[in-house]
């Protein structure tokens, strides 16, 4: 476990730790089977299971904690790698070959960096499996930022700053997600370059045959607008 820059205790977190493994331990009986892992093959029953977890229960267990951080700024940097950035950087990939692919690490038992030759599909592997599920919450919000606090406090936190509230940004229209895109602006028009005002939309036509009867739409009204003398030339 890594303790980041949290004032944890270690002794209550062990103990903690400890009574939620073995809980989980012994309301799982039926479905771990513990008589048919190596080394407790002696369990046949859920009686002798359960002593067996008490024992366990007894002994003393660690949990390892990081040494912590210094300072909030090296925090922040420590959880956006695991929060924001992929989960092995594109600067660690050193080669890519027939379907085998070499990526660096640093392995902290040894304090060494070490390379190592897998498989694409493992690599994919290991990308996928950092996904999150649909809807989880990566960070979760407390104290002022709390979703059912934030409204009320969160106002009181800027006036006690005095700093000035945010406006939300408005969410990118069709025709500003298309230009940046396609480097193309769906309001000006491609004849005149003026700007086109939206009067109905209509499905089922080709673009060619809308430009085309457009050009003609405009032919016409050109010559309806000519001189009489034109008109007879």
């Amino acid at each position: 476990m890594s303790g980041g820059s949290c004032s944890l205790k270690r002794k209550e977190v062990e103990a903690i730790w400890r009574n939620a493994v073995i809980y989980l331990l012994r309301d799982n009986y039926v479905r771990i089977n513990p008589g048919g892992l190596p080394g407790l093959g002696h369990i046949r029953n859920e009686d002798r299971w359960h002593r067996y977890l008490h024992a366990q229960y007894r002994r003393a267990w660690k949990v390892h904690f990081a040494k912590k951080t210094r300072g909030a700024w090296r925090s922040v940097k420590y959880l956006g790698r695991y929060l924001k950035r992929l989960p092995v950087a594109a600067s660690q990939l050193r080669h890519y070959r027939g379907g085998a692919v070499v990526h660096q690490y640093y392995d902290h038992r040894t304090q060494q960096h070490k390379r190592q030759k897998i498989s694409q599909e493992e690599m994919l592997g290991r990308y996928v499996s950092h996904i999150p599920a649909r809807h989880f919450k990566m960070v979760r919000n407390y104290g002022f930022l709390a979703n059912r606090k934030w409204c009320t406090l969160l106002p009181k936190v800027y006036g006690a700053l005095e700093m000035t509230v945010r406006e939300k940004p408005k969410r990118p229209g069709f025709a500003v997600l298309m230009k940046s895109f396609l480097g193309t602006d769906p309001c000006q028009c491609i004849l005149c370059k003026g700007r086109l005002r939206f009067a109905g939309a209509l499905a089922g036509e080709h673009a060619t045959k809308l430009l085309s009867d457009r050009l003609h739409r405009m032919a016409k009204k050109r010559w309806l607008q000519a001189p009489a003398l034109d008109k007879c030339a």
